[in-house]
This record gives structure tokens, C-alpha cells and sequence, in this order.
């Protein structure tokens, strides 16, 4: 009796994730959305700052700002580049002298104990306060594009709802991608545009994604940037929800950002998200459940559920080892309730995945390519098996460099 009842919890908490994603993506399906609520348009130009961390990023930094600063909305004064604040930080190239030849403002942070895009948004945020500072800050990241329709629709949500809003983040994915970052495009596709919607819908907060986010000034007097997580966005994210300002979505407001060319570099980089993520789950989780108790807000709960979803080919990998042990306990035990919970947790979550790629997907993936799924989660066990015996637990840089 003990032995069924906790294989039933087991399978509960398995089957958790699985369902969250898989509720997400039919919200996401049935969801149009043209039907989102559209805030009005402030009668007055809002003032606003965009912040731009930068670490050696010469190679790329001066194409990054000229796009946006031919996308620059309207400011109090008509657009103007010096609305940029570009932090150089720990620079050991020619990155501030590029930006500065375009007229951003160029800020030069030199601080080898702290390092970490959290510490330079800080420095950034700490400049403001003894200058003048925005109504409304924008943050994005040195490799990212984005419009001036895009950045508009941003600033005006978060000035009218005062409340922190994340653009949509879609990772682009070229022609002769291989088949690894045509799957890990799609999976960014679902974690950043289907289920932040489905949050949105649902009226809930999303995750920060840590570029093409914005944030209310009044905000970042009550919540710490400048920390050491290596997935400071996530970070933010909970803090902002848990102090009463819950992350809003802002689907019609798109960001890009482009995969590493070099491989070791995107193993880098999903080395240092998903390590962040599961370290985020294991310390953070507890706080954002047991604040949803304290402030008797169920918002936050459901945000929990949904940072709490591990990365999918992690999931993939628990779910899969869970049927075995469940199918090798039923003939000990001769009680399915467990298995049989998982194996329906795991069907719905598979169905609801695959309605998402035949509808939004085949962008990304072919029905052909579908097939290397199975290949790219095993690629990842390297990144999980890491996480137990090498951490990942300091900010390293990817390099973009050819």
C-alpha cells in the first residue's frame, strides 16, 4: 500500500512538467492573437533608455547598433542614438571605441571579481540614477535585432501597465543549419513564443529572457540586478513577480537573436542556460511556491510550474527512465495506477507537441527531420551529466568569433 502510494507521488511528479507543457501548448493552439487586449497609447512620448551590455563583442557590436539606431522610436526629443547606453564591460578589444564612433553613450566597467551581464546591467542602472533616468528601460543584448515597431510596442506596454514586458525572443535558424540547431530552434520557438502566449493568455507571468525585456524605473528600487546568476534573466523574472510586478507578455514585439557558428560555442552557451535553469529550479522554485502561499497568490504558483519545467530533452530523458522503472516495479507490485499516469502524462505531452509543429513548426523541421530528435537528446547528456559532476556556476562569454 505505502510502496503504490509512492510510486503514484513518483509518477506525479514526473508527470507535472509534462502536463504544464503540455496545457501551455493547447492554450497556445486555440489562442488567437489578434484577440490580445492592446493597451492605449500614451498621449505623451515616453522616455526611455535602452542598455546594452557588451563583452568584447568588437566583431559584431557596430552592425548591432546601426540597426537600432535606424530603429529608434521617438523619444522627448526625436530619436537619438545617445538613448543607447552601451556598457562596455571588461573589454579587452575595441568594442566602447566602436560604439562611440556611432554616438551611443559608452559606458567602460573594469571589475574582474564581479563578472556577469547582472553586474553590468547594474553599473548601467547605477549611471541612470545620478543622471537622468527613463520611464521605461529596455534591455537588450549586443548579437540581438529587433524594430522600431517592435521597440514601440514594448515601451508602451510597460508605460501603460507599469509592469516589466518581454518581447517575443525568436532564435532564427539558417537554410544549412544542421539538423541539432534546426530542432533546438524549434524547442527555442515553444519556451519563448508558445508558452510565454499561453502564460499571457491565461493572464499569468512569463519568464524574462534577459533580451528584448523592459522594465518601469519605479521597479528597480525594489529589485536587485546586480547579482552573480548565470541566468540573471530568470532571475529577474522571479524577483519582479515575487515584489509585486509580474512579467507581462508582448507577443506583436519580436527580438532575433542567431545560433554561435562555431559549435563549441553553442555548447558554451546551452551549457550555461540550462545549468542556470536547473539551478534556478532547485533554489528558486521553493521561494516562488512558498510566496505564493505567503501572499495567497496563486499567479505565482503557476509561474513556479512553469520555470519549474526542466529543459525538454532533460524531461524527454527523466519521463523515459521513469517508464522503465515504473514498467520494472509493476511486476513486483502489480499496481499500474503509476505507470499508467505517466504513460497518459507523457501521450498528452507528446500530442500537444506535435499539433504545435504542424501547425507553427515545419518552419523550423521537416516531418523527415523529426527523426533526429531522438539523436539530439542524447547529445545533451553530456550538458546534464556536467551539471552533476563539473557545474557550470560562473558567467562565461560565448564566443561568436568565425
Amino acid at each position: 500500500m505505502i510502496l503504490g502510494l509512492l510510486l503514484i507521488l513518483f509518477a506525479v511528479l514526473i508527470s507535472t512538467p509534462l502536463l504544464v507543457v503540455g496545457t501551455e501548448c493547447l492554450v497556445a493552439l486555440f489562442f488567437d492573437t489578434k484577440a490580445l487586449p492592446c493597451p492605449d497609447t500614451p498621449e505623451k512620448a515616453i522616455a526611455y533608455k535602452i542598455l546594452i551590455p557588451a563583452h568584447n563583442e568588437a566583431s559584431i557590436v557596430g552592425k548591432t547598433l546601426a540597426k537600432l539606431i535606424a530603429e529608434l522610436p521617438d523619444s522627448n526629443s526625436g530619436p537619438n542614438p545617445e538613448n543607447i547606453i552601451l556598457i562596455a564591460d571588461n573589454c579587452a578589444d575595441t568594442t566602447a571605441e566602436i560604439a562611440r564612433s556611432l554616438g551611443v553613450t559608452v559606458l567602460e566597467r573594469n571589475d574582474a571579481t564581479h563578472r556577469g551581464k547582472g553586474f553590468a546591467l547594474d553599473f548601467g542602472i547605477q549611471y541612470l540614477r545620478v543622471n537622468s533616468h527613463p520611464d521605461v528601460l529596455v534591455i537588450i543584448d549586443a548579437d540581438c535585432e529587433t524594430s522600431k515597431n517592435s521597440l514601440i510596442a514594448l515601451i508602451n506596454l510597460v508605460s501603460v501597465l507599469g509592469k516589466p514586458a518581454q518581447m517575443t525572443n525568436i532564435m532564427r535558424v539558417i537554410d544549412n543549419a544542421s539538423i541539432k540547431q534546426k530542432i533546438a530552434g524549434f524547442a527555442w520557438f515553444l519556451k519563448n513564443k508558445i508558452r510565454p502566449l499561453a502564460m499571457y493568455r491565461m493572464g499569468l507571468p512569463v519568464a524574462l529572457t534577459g533580451t528584448g525585456m523592459a522594465l518601469p524605473w519605479q521597479l528597480l528600487e525594489s529589485v536587485k540586478v546586480g547579482h552573480g546568476n548565470i541566468v540573471e534573466d530568470m532571475q529577474l523574472g522571479i524577483d519582479c513577480a515575487i515584489n509585486g510586478y509580474p512579467p507581462v507578455f508582448c507577443p506583436d514585439a519580436v527580438v532575433y537573436s542567431d545560433f554561435p557558428e562555431q559549435s563549441s560555442a553553442e555548447l558554451t552557451q546551452r551549457t550555461r542556460w540550462e545549468h542556470g535553469h536547473l539551478q534556478t529550479i532547485f533554489h528558486q522554485i521553493p521561494i516562488l511556491i512558498k510566496e505564493s502561499y505567503r501572499q495567497k497568490d496563486w499567479r505565482l504558483f503557476a509561474m513556479a510550474l512553469d520555470i519549474g519545467v526542466p529543459p525538454l530533452s532533460l524531461l524527454v530523458m527523466i519521463s523515459l527512465s521513469g517508464f522503465m522503472a515504473l514498467s520494472l516495479l509493476l511486476l513486483i507490485t502489480e499496481t499500474a495506477t503509476a505507470f499508467q499516469l505517466l504513460l497518459l502524462s507523457f501521450f498528452y505531452f507528446a500530442a500537444m507537441l506535435t499539433s504545435v509543429w504542424w501547425r507553427y513548426g515545419q518552419a523550423y523541421l521537416s516531418a523527415k527531420e523529426l527523426s533526429g530528435i531522438p539523436q539530439y537528446v542524447i547529445s545533451k547528456l553530456s550538458i546534464y551529466f556536467a551539471f552533476i559532476f563539473k557545474r557550470q556556476k560562473e558567467w562565461i562569454r560565448t564566443d561568436r568569433d568565425v
